[in-house]
């Protein structure tokens, strides 16, 4: 029976073992403190540091950079807690309740004690009232160039100001006024009162707005935009160049004095003489909005120009200066000659009856003979598209030729322009044509200052081309074509080899293979002048899909110059109606792709080539 009982024992014993073990598992806090030798807090119940504690150890009271290494456990975390904690004087302030409340907002980016580097604030105006450009945006400026807007947790939002580069002066921003690229905000100080500032307002413009293109101005303004002094129109020399011209007989050409005989939508002109040739200016004169569906002035030979629902057309060039194509443009050759529509053609015309390109598709060999490269020579690259409306004259935008925000001045001389292109990269022999330039035209009243307004330029080829099934020119509108195609929902197709999406990084640009093209529904006007902060003109327009449509797709970087164009159902012929100019990213929500509108272009044109033709006689 002794058995037993020693069994009682022992697991007795081992009981009270255990709980004596039990007991001493962790130490004391007596004993710890005298293992961990470490100096005290003020506030001792909670001395030890704990990851995520920062309001008691660095707001509280000051830390130093291991304490808030602690806090934050990973290095990169703490190297940008304590450059916002450096900023905002964390470890200089002593800390009382005003002070603690200081480095607080300063710290949660409500106002700023140094340079600003965690002002998240909404301040979105600069120093001298100008609005901020949104930092997504590449119009005027070219932020994706030095800014990665898109990576995650970006600072750079909206178009707040910020200090993303460490600048002395605190938060700046880039502006919308294309003349000044980058300037700094006043934003709150803290502890300091604040007033927001606000934007500047627009020069006040003292003069009246003149209607009917300024037919019918009778003041004494006698110098142009570019500065010249107006010749007589007595002069041999004006004489001379206005024979065989259909003025307007109730317009009297007084003088030297700035008119508009030819009733052209420039408005009031005269003939300069500059640098030893004489050519036409136009004169700093505020021309009021005019919509395209008002009856226009017509000359005797325009008021017999046919309806644009018969097939014959009117010719609107003299071939002596414009070149050949005009009578067979915009039929291609393996299209329209042959009797064939293309895959994606029905489209545009159902639009009727009743994607720079993002969200595009392959365009088929040939279905754009019009479409031009520009290609820099050096260092060799796409620089634009462009199109070609003769044998010898190639229209593209004005800023693909000169934007000085964006570095941008070329010269004939800069540039090469290729033809019968299909496969972007590789050279297409036996299609392929390449052509020098030898002069360069940008409309005077092209405005880079403002809102890319007459975005438009020509280029004159250095040797007339031959035209092929590949290389064909695109028809330009009249005011008729113009009115019947350019409605609210009908469709137009742009065509280029730009970015197939939208990229903050120019070297990492996604471009095509091959030619694409997309169908885009022209915008109510309206809609786009509310669309955007920028100003719009009469001489744009804007297509595009609805947030609320399911189709998607836009114009992108890189088919800028590029031919917006439509299709006369009557006449079987493809018309260039805009000039692809500009957009606030590519196919974004409830923003749209800007176009020159080429109509309201061609009379400069005619007058620009016809010069041309003269002086080369």
């Amino acid at each position: 029976m002794e058995e037993p009982t020693s069994k009682a024992a022992a697991l007795l014993l081992l009981l009270l073992l255990h709980s004596c073990l039990a007991d001493h598992v962790f130490l004391s806090s007596q004993l710890a403190s005298q293992v961990l030798v470490r100096s005290r807090r003020a506030n001792q119940m909670f001395e030890e540091m704990k990851p995520g504690n920062l309001e008691r150890e660095c707001l509280e009271e000051i830390c130093d950079h291991e304490e808030a290494r602690e806090v934050f456990e990973q290095k990169d975390k703490t190297a940008h807690f304590w450059a916002k904690y450096l900023d905002c004087k964390g470890t200089q302030l002593t800390r009382t309740q005003q002070n603690i409340q200081l480095v607080r907002h300063c710290i949660q980016g409500q106002c700023i004690s140094g340079q600003g580097l965690s002002y998240l604030g909404n301040i979105n105006i600069t120093k001298t009232g100008r609005m901020c450009q949104f930092w997504r945006h590449s119009f005027p400026h070219p932020i994706n160039r030095e800014f990665n807007v898109s990576e995650p947790n970006s600072i750079l939002q909206e178009n707040f100001c910020r200090n993303p580069d460490n600048r002395p002066e605190g938060p700046w921003c880039f502006t919308q006024d294309p003349t000044v690229q980058k300037e700094a905000c006043r934003v709150p100080r803290c502890g300091q009162s604040f007033v927001p500032p606000t934007v500047a307002p627009r020069p006040v413009k003292d003069t009246q707005c003149l209607p009917s293109y300024g037919v019918d101005y009778t003041g004494n303004l006698d110098e142009t935009l570019g500065g010249h002094t107006c010749l007589q129109w007595s002069s041999p020399q004006a004489v001379a160049l206005s024979r065989d011209k259909e003025f307007i007989p109730e317009v009297t050409l007084d003088g030297n004095k700035c008119r508009n005989p030819d009733n052209d939508p420039e408005g009031p002109w005269c003939y300069v003489e500059v640098s030893g040739n004489i050519t036409v200016d136009y004169c700093a004169l505020e021309l009021c909005e005019d919509p395209l569906t008002r009856e226009e002035q017509t000359t005797e030979t325009e008021g017999r120009e046919r309806s644009v629902l018969g097939t014959t057309r009117k010719q609107l060039f003299n071939p002596r200066s414009f070149g050949g194509g005009e009578s067979e443009c915009g039929q291609r050759p393996l299209f329209e000659k042959k009797g064939v529509k293309d895959r994606k053609e029905e489209e545009l015309l159902e639009s009727y009856r009743e994607k720079r390109i993002v969200g595009g598709d392959d365009a088929e060999v040939a279905s754009a003979p019009w479409q031009v490269m520009l290609y820099k020579r050096s260092p060799q690259e796409l620089l634009c598209g462009a199109s070609l409306i003769s044998d010898q004259w190639i229209l593209t935008a004005a800023h693909c030729i000169l934007y000085p925000p964006w570095n941008k001045n070329f010269t004939s001389n800069d540039i090469l322009v290729r033809l019968g292109k299909h496969n972007r990269a590789k050279f297409e022999r036996g299609t392929e044509k390449i052509v020098a330039i030898d002069e360069i035209i940008v409309h005077p009243k092209y405005n880079w200052k403002e809102n890319l307004n007459r975005d438009i330029a020509l280029l004159h080829m250095r040797r007339p081309v031959v035209f092929t099934d590949e290389i064909h020119p695109v028809c330009l509108p009249s005011r008729n074509v113009a009115q019947l195609l350019m409605t609210e929902g009908y469709k137009g197709r742009v065509t280029g080899w730009g970015n197939l999406k939208e990229t903050w990084n120019p070297a990492a640009r996604n471009l095509p293979t091959v030619l694409q093209q997309i169908h885009l529904p022209i915008v109510d006007q309206n809609i786009c002048r509310s669309s955007t902060s920028v100003k719009i003109t009469d001489n744009m327009f804007c297509a595009g899909y609805k947030p609320e449509e399911s189709q998607r797709g836009d114009a992108c970087e890189g088919d800028s110059g590029g031919p917006f164009v439509m299709k006369h159902p009557a006449e079987n012929r493809w018309y260039q109606i805009g000039i692809v100019s500009w957009g606030e990213g590519c196919d974004r929500d409830g923003k749209y792709g800007f176009y020159t509108h080429l109509f309201r272009m061609t009379r400069w044109m005619m007058k620009v080539i016809e010069k041309t033709g003269q002086d080369e006689e």
